[in-house]
């Protein structure tokens, strides 16, 4: 996958250019639909499969004071894109100015000119352009005045239940991380770097890894204990780590800690990725430490069955 950021690079002209245009935050299972159908239709066509994402959200850009949290960091982003064997990726710099680009600049000097498209894949709900004018509808009505393709993708859904990035937020917000991984299709996961601690836990004998993840803006699950892979130096542990403000000790700043099972190596500063599997229970005061250590072996207990 060719990742391109600069707005002077264009890409060569394939058999059959196909794109497609959204934010793809967590790129659930509605987004791998879309992620499939480029890459199999350019496939098809002995051609070449462009997504274009914006970087930061726009939310973000249009209303400073926004406060929705992500599901998936850039980096996070490019990761599952290049899994998906996407061929481009052209991430653009979004901003106000850009922000008042019109639909039809927006094909004209970026799908056509630059990226040479000549099919565009859209979902039902997907919007470009200034004041979201650019729409499955618009490019429909379009699509001779422009030259190109178009396919769309209709709203996707598990039971009955459609898959939306809200809703996967809205599952991840009340501990519900089961039902927030199906809709995914994957694990939801956070990452970033070890950093020292109080030491508490290794006093009890389970010593854990106090996280500062790597995206402020990114979402946690509720607050509580939760059954979780572990991904440090190249090799997957079991675990189950903590979100909140640990009552028992009178923490007054919210921390995340991950004890890792079998594993006994120094691992401050070195970078950790963890997978959610299962929440187990919330956050609650203990009288003492023996009272909580004796919680925690029972939450490992059920961590390994689980």
């Amino acid at each position: 996958m060719k990742i391109i950021k600069s707005n002077t690079i264009q890409i060569p002209k394939s058999n059959y250019n196909v794109a497609t245009i959204g934010s793809f935050d967590g790129i659930h299972l509605g987004h791998k639909k879309i992620l499939q159908t480029i890459t199999k239709t350019a496939k098809k066509n002995n051609g070449k499969s462009i997504l274009i994402t914006f970087w930061p959200h726009p939310r973000y850009v249009l209303n400073k004071n926004n406060n929705l949290k992500l599901l998936t960091s850039l980096k996070e982003k490019v990761k599952i894109f290049k899994e998906n064997k996407i061929d481009y990726l052209y991430i653009i710099d979004f901003s106000i100015s850009f922000s008042k680009v019109s639909a039809k600049k927006f094909v004209e000097n970026i799908l056509l000119e630059k990226l040479k498209t000549n099919c565009v894949l859209i979902g039902y709900n997907n919007h470009f352009g200034k004041n979201k004018e650019g729409n499955v509808k618009y490019l429909e009505k379009n699509k001779n005045v422009f030259g190109i393709d178009i396919i769309s993708i209709s709203k996707q859904s598990i039971d009955k239940l459609s898959i939306s990035s809200t809703k996967i937020r809205e599952y991840l917000s009340n501990g519900k991380i089961q039902s927030a991984n199906k809709l995914l299709g994957r694990k939801y996961s956070i990452s970033g770097k070890v950093v020292k601690g109080n030491g508490i836990g290794r006093k009890i004998n389970f010593p854990t890894a106090n996280i500062e993840i790597n995206e402020p803006k990114k979402i946690l699950p509720k607050n509580g204990v939760y059954v979780v892979e572990v991904y440090v130096n190249k090799k997957t542990y079991l675990g189950m780590l903590n979100i909140g403000y640990k009552p028992t000790i009178k923490n007054e700043k919210k921390t995340i800690e991950v004890n890792i099972f079998k594993f006994s190596e120094d691992i401050y500063n070195n970078k950790i990725s963890i997978n959610f599997i299962k929440r187990l229970r919330n956050e609650k005061k203990f009288e003492n430490l023996n009272e909580l250590k004796k919680q925690l072996k029972i939450d490992k207990k059920k961590a390994k069955l689980i």
